[in-house]
């Protein structure tokens, strides 16, 4: 396996992971479908430029391929942030609601 579809890989579960937070701190159905589609967005440029990149062997630099990395690392950091946010006001909330029984 090439060093890009190793990075593929890697980033694309970062990205799941990130999106995977999310969802189970939400618990809202209306919610996970928009998730669902913002995971789709993120992802799906990276996949496509990392096929690309692998069935076309370009003799130099691949622009379009760094970009589509440095988006998807972007946007799961991002996704990531927020949901550790959202992971830690749900547990916040939870505790606040069991010391008010």
């Amino acid at each position: 396996m090439s060093n890009t579809v190793t990075l593929t890989i890697a980033s694309e579960v970062f990205l799941l992971l990130s999106f995977i937070i999310i969802i189970l701190s939400t618990r809202s159905p209306k919610k996970n479908v928009l998730f669902v589609i913002l995971f789709i967005i993120g992802g799906a440029p990276l996949l496509y430029l990392a096929i690309d990149h692998v069935n076309s062997d370009y003799m130099d630099a691949n622009i379009g391929l760094g970009l589509a990395f440095m988006f998807t690392w972007i946007y799961s950091v991002i996704a990531f942030i927020i949901g550790i946010i959202l992971l830690v006001k749900k547990k916040r909330d939870n505790n606040n609601i069991s010391k008010e029984q």
